[in-house]
Protein backbone atom coordinates (compact mmCIF):
# COMPACT_ATOMS: atom_id res chain seq x y z
CA UNK A 1 0.00 0.00 0.00
CA UNK A 2 1.16 3.36 -0.71
CA UNK A 3 -0.11 6.39 1.40
CA UNK A 4 -0.04 9.54 -0.27
CA UNK A 5 -0.73 13.29 0.60
CA UNK A 6 -1.61 16.36 -1.58
CA UNK A 7 -2.54 20.06 -1.71
CA UNK A 8 -4.93 22.51 -3.72
CA UNK A 9 -6.09 25.78 -3.39
CA UNK A 10 -9.46 27.02 -4.10
CA UNK A 11 -10.19 30.74 -6.29
CA UNK A 12 -12.01 32.95 -3.59
CA UNK A 13 -15.40 32.94 -2.43
CA UNK A 14 -15.92 29.92 -4.33
CA UNK A 15 -15.91 27.00 -0.89
CA UNK A 16 -19.59 26.72 -1.18
CA UNK A 17 -20.37 26.06 -4.74
CA UNK A 18 -17.16 23.67 -4.98
CA UNK A 19 -18.52 21.67 -1.99
CA UNK A 20 -21.52 21.71 -4.13
CA UNK A 21 -19.92 20.28 -7.06
CA UNK A 22 -18.12 17.89 -5.43
CA UNK A 23 -21.07 16.57 -3.82
CA UNK A 24 -22.74 16.04 -6.97
CA UNK A 25 -20.06 14.14 -8.78
CA UNK A 26 -19.08 11.82 -6.15
CA UNK A 27 -20.46 8.54 -6.85
CA UNK A 28 -18.55 9.41 -9.87
CA UNK A 29 -15.39 10.70 -8.63
CA UNK A 30 -15.28 8.12 -6.01
CA UNK A 31 -15.30 5.19 -8.96
CA UNK A 32 -12.80 6.91 -11.15
CA UNK A 33 -10.51 7.06 -8.12
CA UNK A 34 -11.32 3.44 -7.22
CA UNK A 35 -10.19 3.00 -10.24
CA UNK A 36 -6.61 4.40 -10.82
CA UNK A 37 -6.16 2.33 -7.77
CA UNK A 38 -7.04 4.55 -4.63
CA UNK A 39 -7.98 2.19 -1.60
CA UNK A 40 -8.86 4.91 0.81
CA UNK A 41 -8.92 8.86 1.34
CA UNK A 42 -9.85 11.66 3.22
CA UNK A 43 -10.17 15.44 1.97
CA UNK A 44 -9.63 18.48 4.29
CA UNK A 45 -9.90 22.43 4.39
CA UNK A 46 -8.84 25.11 6.29
CA UNK A 47 -9.91 28.21 4.64
CA UNK A 48 -9.43 27.74 0.51
CA UNK A 49 -7.04 25.44 1.20
CA UNK A 50 -7.26 21.97 0.72
CA UNK A 51 -5.26 18.86 1.83
CA UNK A 52 -6.01 15.45 0.53
CA UNK A 53 -5.10 12.01 1.71
CA UNK A 54 -4.87 8.75 -0.60
CA UNK A 55 -3.84 5.04 0.00
CA UNK A 56 -3.66 3.51 -3.22
CA UNK A 57 -2.94 -0.26 -4.14
CA UNK A 58 0.31 0.72 -6.37
CA UNK A 59 3.13 3.00 -6.95
CA UNK A 60 1.44 4.52 -10.17
CA UNK A 61 -2.04 6.90 -9.34
CA UNK A 62 -3.27 9.63 -11.68
CA UNK A 63 -6.02 11.14 -10.65
CA UNK A 64 -8.31 14.92 -11.24
CA UNK A 65 -10.71 16.88 -9.69
CA UNK A 66 -14.03 16.22 -10.89
CA UNK A 67 -14.99 18.55 -14.23
CA UNK A 68 -17.63 20.33 -12.83
CA UNK A 69 -14.39 21.65 -9.66
CA UNK A 70 -11.69 22.69 -11.81
CA UNK A 71 -12.89 26.00 -12.56
CA UNK A 72 -12.84 26.90 -8.97
CA UNK A 73 -8.54 25.88 -8.33
CA UNK A 74 -6.27 27.48 -8.71
CA UNK A 75 -3.41 26.55 -10.51
CA UNK A 76 0.05 25.50 -9.48
CA UNK A 77 3.21 25.96 -11.71
CA UNK A 78 5.86 23.65 -11.70
CA UNK A 79 4.71 19.91 -13.44
CA UNK A 80 7.10 17.71 -14.65
CA UNK A 81 5.59 18.53 -18.41
CA UNK A 82 5.73 22.03 -17.50
CA UNK A 83 1.96 22.69 -17.60
CA UNK A 84 0.08 24.20 -14.63
CA UNK A 85 -1.51 21.99 -12.23
CA UNK A 86 -4.77 22.21 -10.10
CA UNK A 87 -2.96 20.07 -7.16
CA UNK A 88 0.71 19.10 -5.56
CA UNK A 89 1.91 16.28 -4.28
CA UNK A 90 3.29 16.71 -0.94
CA UNK A 91 6.98 15.05 0.40
CA UNK A 92 6.45 12.21 2.96
CA UNK A 93 8.54 13.19 5.54
CA UNK A 94 7.31 11.40 8.39
CA UNK A 95 5.15 8.45 8.79
CA UNK A 96 5.35 6.43 12.49
CA UNK A 97 4.44 3.03 11.00
CA UNK A 98 3.15 1.86 7.82
CA UNK A 99 -0.36 2.68 8.20
CA UNK A 100 -3.35 -0.19 7.96
CA UNK A 101 -4.87 -2.32 5.35
CA UNK A 102 -8.07 -0.96 4.24
CA UNK A 103 -9.69 -3.88 5.67
CA UNK A 104 -8.55 -3.72 8.90
CA UNK A 105 -9.60 0.13 9.32
CA UNK A 106 -13.06 0.35 11.90
CA UNK A 107 -15.99 2.25 9.42
CA UNK A 108 -16.03 4.62 12.16
CA UNK A 109 -13.11 5.16 13.10
CA UNK A 110 -12.39 9.72 13.37
CA UNK A 111 -10.21 10.49 9.94
CA UNK A 112 -7.71 13.80 11.16
CA UNK A 113 -6.35 15.85 9.53
CA UNK A 114 -3.89 18.99 11.14
CA UNK A 115 -1.76 21.82 9.56
CA UNK A 116 0.96 23.90 10.82
CA UNK A 117 3.97 26.23 9.64
CA UNK A 118 7.21 25.66 10.00
CA UNK A 119 9.75 28.73 9.68
CA UNK A 120 11.98 28.77 6.47
CA UNK A 121 15.40 28.49 8.25
CA UNK A 122 14.39 25.31 10.82
CA UNK A 123 12.94 23.59 7.62
CA UNK A 124 15.70 21.06 7.19
CA UNK A 125 16.38 20.74 11.14
CA UNK A 126 12.53 19.64 10.93
CA UNK A 127 12.63 16.75 8.62
CA UNK A 128 16.58 15.78 9.73
CA UNK A 129 15.10 14.97 13.35
CA UNK A 130 11.81 13.37 12.00
CA UNK A 131 13.45 11.17 9.70
CA UNK A 132 15.72 10.03 12.76
CA UNK A 133 12.60 9.48 14.70
CA UNK A 134 11.47 7.39 12.25
CA UNK A 135 13.53 5.32 11.50
CA UNK A 136 15.15 4.88 15.33
CA UNK A 137 11.74 4.41 17.14
CA UNK A 138 8.99 3.60 14.74
CA UNK A 139 5.33 2.62 15.51
CA UNK A 140 6.09 4.53 19.13
CA UNK A 141 3.18 6.73 18.54
CA UNK A 142 0.26 6.19 16.28
CA UNK A 143 0.92 3.67 13.32
CA UNK A 144 -1.25 5.80 11.03
CA UNK A 145 0.02 9.31 11.76
CA UNK A 146 1.99 10.41 8.46
CA UNK A 147 3.34 14.38 8.10
CA UNK A 148 3.63 15.65 4.14
CA UNK A 149 5.12 19.08 3.25
CA UNK A 150 4.82 21.52 0.54
CA UNK A 151 6.52 24.94 1.14
CA UNK A 152 6.24 25.87 4.33
CA UNK A 153 3.43 24.22 5.13
CA UNK A 154 3.01 20.65 6.62
CA UNK A 155 -0.13 18.46 6.67
CA UNK A 156 -0.64 15.80 9.26
CA UNK A 157 -2.90 12.56 8.86
CA UNK A 158 -3.87 10.28 11.92
CA UNK A 159 -6.82 7.91 12.63
CA UNK A 160 -8.14 7.03 16.19
CA UNK A 161 -9.02 5.38 18.22
CA UNK A 162 -6.39 2.87 16.62
CA UNK A 163 -4.80 -0.70 18.46
CA UNK A 164 -2.19 0.26 21.14
CA UNK A 165 0.62 1.10 19.67
CA UNK A 166 3.85 -0.31 20.95
CA UNK A 167 7.82 0.52 19.57
CA UNK A 168 8.55 -1.28 16.53
CA UNK A 169 12.25 -2.73 16.07
CA UNK A 170 14.28 0.13 15.15
CA UNK A 171 14.54 0.49 11.14
CA UNK A 172 17.96 1.92 11.41
CA UNK A 173 20.81 2.91 13.86
CA UNK A 174 23.84 5.38 13.73
CA UNK A 175 26.74 5.30 15.92
CA UNK A 176 24.75 7.48 18.62
CA UNK A 177 20.87 7.41 18.99
CA UNK A 178 20.00 11.40 17.44
CA UNK A 179 16.19 11.39 18.67
CA UNK A 180 16.29 13.46 21.89
CA UNK A 181 14.07 12.65 25.26
CA UNK A 182 12.66 16.30 24.93
CA UNK A 183 11.15 16.25 21.97
CA UNK A 184 8.20 18.49 21.80
CA UNK A 185 10.87 21.04 23.45
CA UNK A 186 12.72 20.98 20.88
CA UNK A 187 10.35 20.84 17.92
CA UNK A 188 8.66 23.99 19.47
CA UNK A 189 10.92 26.47 17.95
CA UNK A 190 10.73 25.06 14.56
CA UNK A 191 6.86 26.27 14.21
CA UNK A 192 5.40 28.99 13.19
CA UNK A 193 2.15 29.51 15.26
CA UNK A 194 -1.35 30.37 14.63
CA UNK A 195 -3.22 32.78 16.51
CA UNK A 196 -6.60 32.47 15.25
CA UNK A 197 -7.15 29.20 17.48
CA UNK A 198 -9.44 29.03 20.69
CA UNK A 199 -6.26 28.78 23.09
CA UNK A 200 -4.36 31.70 20.90
CA UNK A 201 -1.35 31.00 19.77
CA UNK A 202 -0.71 27.08 18.27
CA UNK A 203 1.04 25.12 16.43
CA UNK A 204 -0.69 22.42 14.47
CA UNK A 205 -4.69 23.63 14.11
CA UNK A 206 -7.20 20.71 13.50
CA UNK A 207 -8.79 20.92 10.07
CA UNK A 208 -12.58 20.56 8.88
CA UNK A 209 -12.80 16.97 7.27
CA UNK A 210 -14.98 17.36 3.93
CA UNK A 211 -15.30 14.08 2.76
CA UNK A 212 -14.21 10.75 3.37
CA UNK A 213 -14.10 8.06 0.57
Amino acid sequence: MKRRMYRAQLKERTKEKFVLALEESLSEWRQELQRQGMLAGSLFEKGDSLFLYFETAGESFKWEWPAACRAMLETWPGGSDGTSRLVVPMLDIYHDGEGESPEARCEDRERIGSLARLKPEMYGSYIFYHYAKQEETPNSFNPTYMIGAHEEVIFSYHERPVSASASGVTRRTWPAPITPDNWHDLMRPHFIPWTDGEQGAELWVKMNALLTL
